[in-house]
């Protein structure tokens, strides 16, 4: 817990550094709010959105997009951190700590993760109390679903990470699962519009069962029990995922060790 704190106030030090950031950020979301609220007063009311989740468009649209902006940055999160400290030459010493390449990557990647969840979260607000999205959300369910989302999509990042850790550049696998998760996963309109063979595929996605599950619990205000085969799924996800991740990172620090390349940028 103390190496956690002391990796997030690092990370909080140097977001406080740079207060424009922050303002960047906040002027980017209600832009990208502002958007999708006169896109879905052109759309109008949608009985497909209506009649599976009880909500308007532009609630169900918000959903979509605070989950999407979320997994997204926790896909990435990761390998940025690791990025930043080969450029900054910090990540040799961190990886010289007595811990596991699998603990240290974690822990850099803490604040990212912490920080996309806030976001997300803000995004929703924002969402509500701006623009009048309907919420009727169920507290522990949605705070269940958002934890095992974040859980199964910090493994893809730790995945990523590994990437980068060899390689030093972006991993091109983590911008195509994004991708298909816009197309098939059902960011901004349900799968149901979806070809049975596109609807399948969609299923393979973790992303597809994080936004199901998310909006059932806070546009239906769907209960634990009826989320229970969402959550097992994710969970299922995390169980394949995290294994492998640290496979792959353990993997990737014995190669550059072997390759002489750890402390080059």
């Amino acid at each position: 817990m103390r190496l956690l704190l002391a990796f997030l106030g690092r990370d909080l030090r140097i977001l406080t550094a740079y207060r424009l950031n922050a303002l960047l950020l906040l002027s980017g979301g209600l832009f990208t709010l502002t958007l999708f609220y006169f896109l879905a007063r052109t759309v109008g009311e949608s009985p497909l959105v209506r009649g599976r989740y009880g909500a308007d468009y532009f609630s169900f649209a918000l959903v979509g997009l605070a989950t999407a902006a979320l997994l997204r940055a926790l896909q990435t999160g990761f390998s940025h951190a690791v990025r930043t400290a080969q450029n900054d030459g910090s990540l040799e010493p961190l990886l010289g700590a007595p811990l596991s390449t699998v603990h240290v990557v974690t822990l850099m990647g803490a604040w990212p993760v912490a920080n996309a969840l806030l976001r997300a979260l803000g995004l929703l607000a924002l969402g509500a109390l701006l623009f009048g999205a309907r919420l009727q959300l169920h507290p522990v369910s949605f705070v269940l679903t958002l934890l095992l989302s974040a859980l199964a999509f910090c493994a893809l990042g730790l995945l990523s990470a590994a990437f980068v850790l060899v390689f030093k550049r972006g991993d091109p696998f983590t911008y195509a699962l994004d991708a298909l998760s816009y197309l098939f996963a059902g960011v901004l309109y349900p799968t149901d519009v979806l070809p049975p063979l596109l609807r399948t595929m969609g299923r393979l996605l973790p992303a597809t069962h994080a936004l199901h599950g998310l909006r059932e619990s806070a546009l239906r205000g769907a209960g634990p029990l009826e989320l229970l085969h969402t959550w097992s799924t994710l969970s299922i996800f995390s169980l394949i995922l995290w294994p492998l991740a640290a496979w792959a990172l353990s993997a990737a620090r014995r190669h550059v060790e072997q390759a002489g390349t750890l402390p080059h940028s």
